[in-house]
C-alpha cells in the first residue's frame, strides 16, 4: 500500500508498506518507470519518509546545479534534509537495506530452500 510520495526534479519517490518494513522506491516523472537501483527497504517509517524526503531533496539540488538555478537555496534544503535523516537513521538505528541486498538475500534463501527440500 502506497503510504506518501515526495517528488524531486525528475523522480518520483514513493514510500510503500511491505510485509517485511518500508519500500522507498523512485519512479521517473516522465516515463513512470521504476529505477532498477532506486529501492530502499527500512524497518520503521520515520525513517523511509526522511529518506525519501533526502533522496528528493537531493534530485532538486542536482537539477539545480544543471541549471544554475537556486542553488544555495535548494543546497540548504539538501544539507537540512541529510541531517534529518542521519539524525532519525541514528535515533531509530534504521539504516535501510539497498535493493542490491534484498536481491541477495532473496536468491540466497532460494538456493537454501532448494538444497534443504532436494
Amino acid at each position: 500500500m502506497l503510504i506518501t510520495t515526495t517528488e524531486g526534479q525528475g523522480w518520483l519517490y514513493e514510500v510503500i508498506v511491505q510485509s517485511d518494513g518500508y519500500l522507498v522506491q523512485a519512479r521517473d516523472l516522465d516515463t513512470g518507470k521504476l529505477a532498477e537501483d532506486g529501492t530502499t527497504l527500512f524497518r520503521t517509517v520515520p525513517a523511509a519518509l526522511a529518506f525519501a524526503d533526502m533522496a528528493a531533496a537531493a534530485d532538486r539540488y542536482a537539477a539545480a546545479r544543471l541549471d544554475s538555478f537556486d542553488q544555495e537555496e535548494t543546497a540548504l534544503e539538501f544539507e537540512r534534509e541529510c541531517d534529518r535523516f542521519a539524525a532519525v537513521r541514528l535515533r531509530l538505528s534504521d539504516e535501510g537495506i539497498s535493493s542490491e541486498i534484498l536481491v541477495q538475500r532473496r536468491d540466497s534463501a532460494v538456493v537454501l530452500s532448494k538444497t534443504r527440500f532436494h
